[in-house]
């Protein structure tokens, strides 16, 4: 539908190519028809005093047609559209790329982004592209009105709240490099080449990690994924108008992404970004493959179209190039002048990753040109992006500079400058780089608990009161580990061993994107290359004396919501994260029986009882032992499976955890109404085959994927193992018996129903009798165990679905009696040391 609704809007304007630009685009702006503010405390001000809505577009103007689409009188400046937005609201304007921090928070998918606002800040209403002028006068009307209803705070800083850094071991740095390995298989579309089923984004990083571990292990599989991604992505220039990729032959580039799943149409903006990654991968290629010739032909016109429309001889590059028009420039042999707009601005990020691009270009070739276009790039940032808050974001032809404090940047400008060092040998990119080091490490590292801030910007101007801060950890903590760790091998400061292992540990887990994992990949390469984790080891003195130093006057600690200093204390692990038992193993199985037993008495356990009893009322009273085992078996092995987050499928399930939840919720609430049906078991009376073991498994894997044990110190030293242990397999023995240990008083009650004489008042009560009721003239009957289970069913499922009962397992972990449960772990757990 949105599809059609773009199509018609072009069909409708006859100079759709004049219509639909950045310059038709930059006049409506200036035309005074909308009184745009910039962001920043003063329109959220005023939004309060004035009790109004906040109108918040989020547009690319500088190379984003569909924005431009968009900003026009057709949709934003349409007549009856602009009134209403310059009346009832406060309209903000914000350009995505000079404001990726804000992209991050509000991108409703999509540019052009439109999300509405409270008056203190809460999203009311969001979408990406443009919607039909009717729907926005009428979701502008609603919002309007509902804000002029109510009344609003303003916005509020939430609070910092620590946890325990993470320094990991060996063989999860190793497990990790395996497991992108084996993600990058899997998510591989043969057929096509790239990564999905759906809209093909290049994934420059993935696919050179691909030959990066072809290179080492000799496995042909992923040399295949980029030659036959890099076959998919060319286009033949007799084939532009039927048959156009992501490549674009004419000119030579990639253009932004493909719609579809064979490359086709793609979307013909060009970012710096996706080019730089990908001259790297098929230089890479072409030094592996050196027969490859569409590798040779591919980096050849893709520099040169950098080259010609990017690279400034003052150093650096530029950001973008627009789409002209779509296929009215980009579907040509031919091309007419003038080409597509250019985007002069340069961004700190991107430059980063264009200076580390033509680096490993001079390494591999020795190019004179490619040593120039790298130590211009450098000494520009050096003289322009940098300040005492740190990177830039961005810098523009006129000399304006903006946004500091931001992760994003310090990052990626720290590894270039590192990088800059080791391959030039200039001594004043060693200085840039522990510039860099010094201020991320000041102002943005989490001396509490490891890794890096989003932001913690000076620029208060450029944000709502409170959110200059911002403590979440985004995917750059892996290119931030990976830069102190190659910069603590050039110094020997431990400061930045301590921080880069620590920011390593902390992210590896949940990382969605796979060209997000691929600095992780590289500073879990470079620590076991180098033994960085024993010099962690000698050096632990050191570190501690530094981190309570820093700890003392760390400036988040302002921060800390009242609520965490008042909760009790809890069983976490170390700072230092938790070391494994010298027990054999052979000692710590029955010490995970125990812990197993122990747990079954903790008040997290009580969602256990209701789902035990809907299912072995279900059964029939022979079954009832083999099917509480099928369903204990089911509980332990999908427990295992998560635990071990060394394995790709514990790391895949954790990370899909809420949608397999909720599919395991409808699941059960399926079966519960199938129950209830009356197609279900009569209970245990019945005689005939009950629900089949495999269900009786399946069903407790549902309940464990949204159940999840307090954690206890035996607990975590279990999962400790799962994940570091010479042989996987161990650790999830182990998990399998501490699930066992869990399993074994319902075995026992299962035995006891078994044995239970059928004279006895409990026998009754426990074969329960049957219902019979008159439907229109028909007898129906239902057993009441069908009608007890059934219900059971349908309540937990939905509790699985609504993610209920993990807040529940969560929630519980703070009663007296499970904190008494605990200390009686850690007291079995004291035994094995």
């Amino acid at each position: 539908f949105f599809a059609a609704v773009l199509f018609l809007a072009c069909l409708q304007s006859v100079e759709a190519v004049d219509h639909y630009s950045f310059e038709h685009a930059e006049e409506m702006r200036l035309s005074g028809r909308i009184e745009w503010r910039d962001y920043g405390p003063e329109p959220f001000l005023e939004a309060a005093e004035e009790n109004k809505p906040i109108f918040l577009l989020l547009t690319a103007p500088s190379w984003c047609y569909w924005c431009h689409v968009y900003t026009s009188d057709d949709y934003v400046y349409h007549p009856d559209v602009y009134p209403v937005i310059n009346e009832k609201f406060i309209p903000v304007y914000v350009d995505a790329d000079k404001r990726q921090d804000l992209t991050r928070k509000y991108l409703e998918g999509g540019w052009p982004s439109t999300t509405l606002l409270s008056p203190g800040g809460e999203r009311l209403y969001g979408y990406s592209g443009p919607r039909p002028v009717e729907n926005m006068i009428a979701n502008l009307e609603l919002a309007a009105d509902f804000v002029d209803s109510q009344s609003f705070s303003t916005p509020a800083h939430y609070g910092y709240q620590p946890s325990p850094a993470i320094v990991p071991v060996e063989r999860q740095l190793k497990n990790f490099q395996d497991d992108y390995a084996r993600l990058i298989i899997l998510s591989y579309d043969p057929v096509n080449g790239g990564f999905g089923r759906n809209q093909k984004f290049p994934q420059g990083l993935t696919l050179d990690f691909a030959l990066e571990f072809y290179e080492s292990t000799g496995n042909d599989d992923l040399l295949e994924i980029v030659q036959n991604t890099l076959n998919n992505q060319y286009t033949r220039i007799e084939e532009l108008e039927t048959n156009y990729n992501l490549f674009d032959p004419v000119e030579g580039g990639f253009h932004r992404y493909g719609t579809r799943s064979d490359w086709t149409p793609p979307h013909y903006e060009k970012m710096l970004y996706d080019n730089v990654r990908l001259l790297r991968t098929y230089s890479h290629l072409l030094e592996l493959a050196p027969d490859n010739l569409l590798a040779a032909e591919v980096t050849e016109k893709t520099n040169g179209f950098i080259m010609r429309n990017w690279w400034d001889e003052e150093g650096g590059f530029y950001g973008n190039s627009d789409v002209h028009g779509e296929d009215e420039y980009y579907a040509l042999a031919v091309r007419s002048e003038p080409g597509p707009r250019v985007e002069k601005t340069k961004y700190s990020d991107w430059n980063a990753e264009a200076i580390l691009t033509y680096l490993y270009l001079w390494q591999s070739t020795q190019s004179a040109e490619y040593r120039n276009i790298s130590e211009k790039s450098l000494d520009f940032f050096s003289e322009n992006g940098i300040s005492a808050t740190g990177a830039y974001h961005y810098v523009k032809p006129d000399g304006e500079k903006a946004v500091t404090g931001s992760l994003l940047d310090n990052a990626y400008l720290l590894l270039a400058f590192t990088e800059g060092y080791e391959v030039l040998g200039k001594e004043e990119y060693l200085t840039v780089s522990e510039k860099l080091a010094d201020y991320s490490l000041d102002n943005l590292y989490d001396w509490n608990s490891g890794g890096f801030f989003e932001r913690n910007s000076a620029d208060v101007h450029l944000y709502v009161p409170g959110e200059n801060v911002d403590f979440s950890k985004p995917s750059e903590n892996g290119v931030m580990a990976y830069a102190l760790l190659k910069l603590y091998k050039i110094t020997g400061n431990v400061a930045y061993l301590n921080a880069g292992l620590k920011s390593l540990g902390t992210g590896m887990d949940g990382i969605p994107e796979l060209d997000g994992r691929y600095y992780y990949a590289k500073a879990a390469q470079f620590a076991i290359r180098n033994n960085l984790l024993e010099e962690f080891g000698r050096n632990k003195e050191r570190i501690e004396k530094i981190e309570s130093s820093k700890q003392e006057n760390f400036w988040a600690n302002s921060f800390i919501a009242p609520k965490i200093l008042e909760t009790p204390e809890k069983f976490v692990p170390s700072p230092e994260g938790i070391e494994k038992p010298d027990a054999p193993l052979l000692l710590l199985i029955p010490v995970a029986l125990l812990a197993g037993l122990l747990s079954f008495l903790s008040p997290c356990s009580l969602p256990i009882a209701p789902a035990y009893l809907a299912y072995t009322l279900s059964t029939s009273r022979r079954s009832a032992k083999k099917m509480t085992i099928a369903f204990f078996i089911g509980l332990s092995v999908t427990f295992s499976l998560l635990g071990m987050s060394a394995t790709l499928i514990g790391t895949f399930l954790k990370s899909h955890l809420t949608f397999f939840s909720q599919i395991a919720g409808i699941a059960v609430m399926l079966f519960g109404a199938y129950v209830l049906s009356g197609r279900g078991f009569s209970g245990l009376r019945t005689k005939r085959q009950p629900a089949s073991y495999l269900g009786g498994f399946a069903f407790g894997a549902a309940f464990a994927l949204s159940w999840t044990p307090c954690a206890g110190p035996v607990l975590i030293t279990i999962l400790v193992i799962a994940s570091t242990a010479s042989s996987v397999a161990s650790g999830g023995l182990l998990l399998f018996v501490y699930g066992a240990g869990l399993a074994l008083p319902m075995i026992a009650a299962s035995v006891f129903i078994g044995k239970i004489n059928r004279k006895s008042r409990v026998w009754k009560l426990i074969e329960g009798r049957e219902l019979y009721f008159i439907i229109m003239n028909r007898k129906f009957s239902l057993h009441t165990n069908s009608l007890i289970s059934g219900i059971l069913f349908i309540i937990l499922g939905y509790l699985i679905f609504s993610g209920t009962l993990f807040w529940f397992s969560q929630y519980i972990t703070e009663t007296p009696f499970q904190k008494y449960l605990l200390s009686l772990e850690k007291l079995l757990l004291g035994f094995l040391r």
